[in-house]
């Protein structure tokens, strides 16, 4: 949106786009972190015995206090998207005044971004990183559950072979996610370079792009009538479609001097359908 520069036609439709995926983007916050309080709650009890380590409460209870301020902040967020314009009123006609209004919600910047862009960047996303948080406390607190033989060196037994078998299958799923995560940042990334190109395109001299407000026209059909000649447009055209015309009838309807004269010695009398 900087990099727009005030350019409405390219800044209205990644308003119009954003809006729509931060809606998306809280619905999922709000969703996940939902799951997430729920699983917090379950773990609770089982850092509550005895011997429990004392780590892994703290973290049940940070993973549940990161998982309520994402969905609290989540719907905080939801009503500064509501204070925009609708979906269908995002136009390039909008006024200048609420163009100015949008970039001064989203942005918090006049010319060059200052300490309130930085914090209204960090608003946009808290409830996102505060979901990402509650998920990370809440495997945390569960690796120090299960790895609490482990970590005390307590004498083998069973509690050490589950321990074990979480730690092999924690580090395959890791694993995993940061493989497909790599996949899917350069992807994002070629995205990125892709739009960025289009767009560069479309503002480059002498580009022939057809823009929604000014249409590629349609030729013109010249149509005679009564012995006069005018245009018609092609849609006007559609509309009236074709008359069928009887020459035959026509041709009787006249005198038989006009007949005599306007017609040859060896002319037929055929039956043509003609545009109108």
């Amino acid at each position: 949106m900087r990099a727009a520069r005030g350019d409405r036609s390219v800044l209205i439709p990644l308003i119009r786009q954003w809006k729509v995926e931060k809606y998306e983007e809280l619905r999922s916050v709000q969703v996940s972190a939902s799951f997430c309080a729920g699983a917090a709650l379950a773990g609770m009890p089982w850092s509550k015995t005895s011997d429990a380590f004392w780590v892994a409460n703290t973290l049940f209870v940070s993973c549940l206090l990161c998982a309520i301020w994402a969905i609290i902040s989540s719907i905080q967020t939801k009503s500064i998207l509501d204070d925009l314009p609708a979906k269908e009123d995002l136009d390039v006609g909008l006024a200048d005044a609420e163009v100015t209004r949008l970039q001064r919600t989203i942005l918090r910047y006049k010319r060059t971004p200052a300490f309130q862009h930085w914090v209204m960047v960090f608003i946009w996303q808290f409830p996102s990183m505060t979901m990402a948080y509650s998920w990370v406390t809440f495997l945390a607190a569960l690796t120090v559950h299960v790895c609490d033989p482990l970590i005390r060196r307590s004498p083998w037994s069973d509690k050490n072979k589950t321990a074990i078998v979480y730690l092999v299958i924690g580090f395959l799923g890791l694993a995993t996610y940061v493989f497909t995560a790599v996949f899917v940042y350069m992807s994002e990334k070629d995205l990125e370079h892709h739009v960025t190109g289009a767009t560069k395109k479309i503002h480059m001299p002498g580009a022939y792009l057809h823009s929604p407000a000014s249409p590629p026209m349609l030729p013109t059909i010249n149509r005679m009538s009564d012995s006069n000649e005018r245009n018609v447009s092609f849609e006007q055209f559609c509309q009236d479609g074709f008359v069928e015309i009887d020459l035959e009838c026509q041709a009787d309807r006249k005198s038989p001097e006009q007949r005599k004269s306007d017609a040859p010695k060896d002319r037929k009398k055929p039956r043509m359908i003609l545009f109108n």
